[in-house]
């Protein structure tokens, strides 16, 4: 019997070449458009619905998480328990996902029982009426998640992270959240956020499963009767901090630890460089064996875990570092993040670190994309900023292709310390 020594790692197998399936497209009568992604084995039937809006979009504080968080308990003929009964009964799901620029409508209902519940579950999408005392119950939830969130440091180390990037442009960041701005909130401004965002201008349908024509009709007719409407503009470009390498500080002082963010507005999702920069996010703090992780974590013992990231809206993004560490440490774990990025500055890193790089990069790419959910789930990311399944194989050769000498001209270009805003919430200036 061989015996395996767990050791030594196995061979990597770089991956050749990886493509997603190609959808059946169309468009419905009023202007959807819908992607169908076979697959005859799955019974299981998953609708998506992705729809262009999300709290960047809404006129006032919490609207839209509000009116869509709220669907369920909505139906214009069935009581919220009645609805619960036969969602249970035949074996559906629906949940809803809300965006900072888009919705996310997930259904999943088992083959058999489509033509039973789809209608049931379309009503309540389309056609909702808002209730009072729903609105209350789903309103003291929130002032309680407020109370205890907010004495959470990272919690408020992100709410200053996004007041301070998109300032007062938009009513989800500006001012904070408060009771008052929740129970501001009436069922008729939900009707009347929904009535605006939920057209068939806005939004595009995916389906994966073991459809047929007679399925493939009733999901139809379940969402050509979203109204026409108007669509959502675009999103403002917010512009770039006249106040680089400022810290914003909330004492807690009470706290044992303090949390750090590091942070800039960043490129949009379809910008020349955002493929290469991914390469160069993940080499920093967006895996177990980043720069950051060895250096903050394994190195100096500052932290559990530090990581980096970039969250895309519009034709933006915010690009972010952030950890919690204790707190009369906390300037150590500041200094310790951009030692890391100033040496990306100075050194090139070396090929057998980027390929691991690269390799980590791959993998994580196609697991998740490695069944017909993920792929259309995957895909429907994709078509939010134009792109199609070719996106798969175009980002998997254009990493392939990232040499040390792009990564080090990356991180010159974007990570100067003075791109970046200081946010720390905790005990920090008291303890140095």
């Amino acid at each position: 019997m061989t015996t395996i020594n767990r050791a030594i790692p196995p061979k990597i197998q770089p991956i050749q070449a990886f493509s997603l399936p190609t959808p059946r497209r169309e468009t419905l009568s009023n202007g959807i458009p819908a992607f169908f992604f076979d697959n005859p084995y799955l019974d299981l039937i998953h609708i998506l619905l992705q729809v262009h809006t999300g709290s960047l979009y809404q006129p006032e504080k919490h609207v839209c998480n509000f009116a869509y968080s709220l669907l369920r308990e909505s139906s214009p003929k069935y009581s919220p328990e009645e609805v619960s009964e036969k969602l249970d009964y035949f074996g559906t799901n629906v949940s809803v996902n809300v965006g900072m620029d888009c919705v996310q409508i997930l259904i999943s209902v088992p083959k058999n029982n489509i033509a039973d519940i789809l209608p049931v579950v379309s009503e309540f999408l389309i056609n909702p009426t808002y209730r009072t005392d729903n609105l209350r119950i789903m309103q003291d939830k929130e002032i309680k998640n407020l109370a205890y969130n907010t004495q959470k440091t990272d919690y408020c180390s992100w709410r200053i992270m996004w007041r301070e990037m998109l300032g007062d442009t938009f009513p989800a960041v500006s001012p904070f959240a408060t009771p008052d701005t929740i129970n501001a909130l009436s069922t008729n401004i939900l009707k009347e956020f929904h009535q605006s965002s939920f057209c068939a201008e806005n939004v595009s349908l995916f389906v994966t499963g073991n459809t047929d024509p007679q399925i493939e009709n009733l999901i139809r007719t379940a969402w050509t009767a979203i109204p026409n409407g108007t669509p959502s503009p675009k999103l403002p470009e917010i512009p770039v901090s006249q106040k680089p390498g400022k810290l914003f500080y909330q004492p807690m002082p009470d706290c044992l630890q303090s949390s750090i963010v590091l942070c800039c507005l960043s490129m949009g999702f379809n910008d020349d460089d955002r493929t290469r920069f991914s390469v160069l996010n993940t080499l920093t703090g967006g895996y177990f064996s980043s720069r950051l992780m060895q250096n903050l974590r394994e190195r100096q013992g500052l932290t559990y875990g530090v990581s980096s990231s970039s969250t895309f809206f519009g034709n933006q993004s915010v690009f972010a570092i952030n950890s919690d560490v204790n707190a009369d440490r906390t300037q150590q774990a500041i200094d310790a993040c951009f030692e890391e990025l100033k040496r990306l500055q100075e050194e090139p890193v070396s090929r057998e670190e980027l390929d691991m790089v690269k390799n980590y990069m791959a993998g994580i790419q196609l697991r998740a994309a490695d069944t017909t959910v993920t792929s259309m789930q995957k895909f429907a990311y994709w078509h939010r900023f134009g792109l199609d399944e070719t996106e798969m194989h175009r980002y998997l050769t254009e990493i392939k292709k990232v040499t040390p000498e792009e990564i080090f001209l990356l991180a010159k270009r974007y990570f100067s310390y003075n791109n970046f805003t200081r946010i720390v919430v905790g005990n920090y200036l008291a303890n140095e």
